[in-house]
């Protein structure tokens, strides 16, 4: 499953819980205890695909990833002249 259909499935999943009616609250929590688990897996299954560790989102400092040392940098628009 490619990460476009993993967001898609989540969607679905989310639509399909906003959809249901619920006649008590035992079966409430029931079934949004079953759609918190369906959609936290389909989430890291979209982790995997997409392929970026967390650590690397966010960020500036020296990482290392794959066996590659690199620097994350901070981009700072440059400063206008006193004038």
């Amino acid at each position: 499953m490619s990460a476009h259909a993993t967001l898609t499935a989540i969607e679905q999943e989310a639509e399909a819980f906003c959809r249901r009616r619920f006649t008590d609250a035992a079966s409430y929590l029931g079934e949004k205890d079953a759609f918190c688990k369906r959609v936290r897996a389909l989430v890291r299954k979209g982790r995997r695909e997409i392929g970026v560790p967390e650590m690397l989102s966010f960020g500036a400092g020296r990482r290392t990833f794959a066996g590659r040392s690199f620097s994350v940098e901070l981009r700072m628009p440059r400063a206008r002249k006193a004038g």
